[in-house]
């Protein structure tokens, strides 16, 4: 992994560094050499957000622990900006762009001269609004400029035993509503309780979507199982809500709600068998 000793180089000629730190695997591994290689002049931050699962924050705080970097818990409120809430298509953009500017201040009186992020070069190929914002901000993503990628993130975490190595991707809240459908804490707590419902009956890969007229739209690995407990589920769900409980049948989808900005299929129907 000859790439590895590039990016401690790198990180090392910061002197001094700010990892904003989500506890998944990038910012995980990131975090992780950045201790390694400056120590105490490494220091991950964590937004503690409404929007940011309350077991996703505590699952934050024990990786950043397990690292032994310096961690820094900044409160955070996007709800509070209109712009945000009414979840226009670039609401990344706008929570990126108002994240940046609380770690940038905060960087700045606390004598760290650089912010970095996890963003990675498999990033690239997807919709990414947030990237831009921290591009236009000056947010160091190393992983990027060395053209690193996801499966090279993993293949060093599987290797060094750094933190969650095979833990199922996660995002935001916001992303389970659809660009367009305003958002509030209820319903971001409906989602949160739903999903953690999920999780608890023992199911791995779980988005829990929101639609309008009260609708939650299931993303499950194992389909077949999930229908073999419908009962179970819908009544669970009815009793946060939701007025009507659907599953997806193409099964667990990260970022599939990106579709609806973007019109691209992820999913492509194979022809029809020819008529004998």
């Amino acid at each position: 992994m000859e790439w590895v000793d590039r990016l401690a180089e790198a990180i090392r000629d910061k002197g001094r560094l700010i990892v904003l730190f989500s506890g998944g695997l990038d910012s995980t591994v990131l975090a992780s050499v950045a201790k390694r290689e400056l120590g105490g002049q490494a220091l991950a931050l964590t937004f503690a957000s409404p929007v940011m699962p309350a077991s996703e924050l505590d699952a934050a705080c024990k990786t950043a622990g397990s690292i032994g970097i310096a961690h820094v818990l900044l409160p955070m409120d996007e709800l509070e900006e209109a712009a945000f809430a009414a979840n226009p298509p670039e609401r990344c953009y706008i929570c990126r762009k108002m994240r940046n500017g609380r770690a940038l201040a905060w960087a700045r009186e606390n004598g760290f001269p650089v912010v970095s992020d996890g963003s990675n070069a498999s990033d690239l190929g997807d919709y990414r609004p947030g990237m831009i914002a921290s591009q236009e901000d000056g947010i160091w993503q190393p992983f990027v400029e060395l053209g690193i990628t996801k499966a090279d993130i993993r293949a060093l975490a599987q290797r060094d035993g750094i933190g969650p190595w095979d833990r199922p991707p996660s995002a935001c809240l916001c992303t389970r509503f659809p660009a367009g459908f305003p958002l509030t804490r209820e319903l971001l707590r409906r989602v949160e309780a739903a999903e953690a419902k999920l999780v608890q009956l023992g199911f791995g890969d779980v988005r829990v979507r929101c639609f309008p007229y009260d609708t939650a739209l299931i993303q499950v690995a194992e389909t077949e199982r999930l229908v073999s407990m419908r009962d179970e589920v819908a009544r669970f769900m009815r009793g946060l809500g939701f007025l009507f409980v659907s599953l997806d049948l193409e099964g667990f989808s990260s970022g599939s709600l990106n579709r609806i900005v973007t019109g691209r299929q992820a999913f492509v129907m194979p022809p029809a068998a020819p008529k004998r």
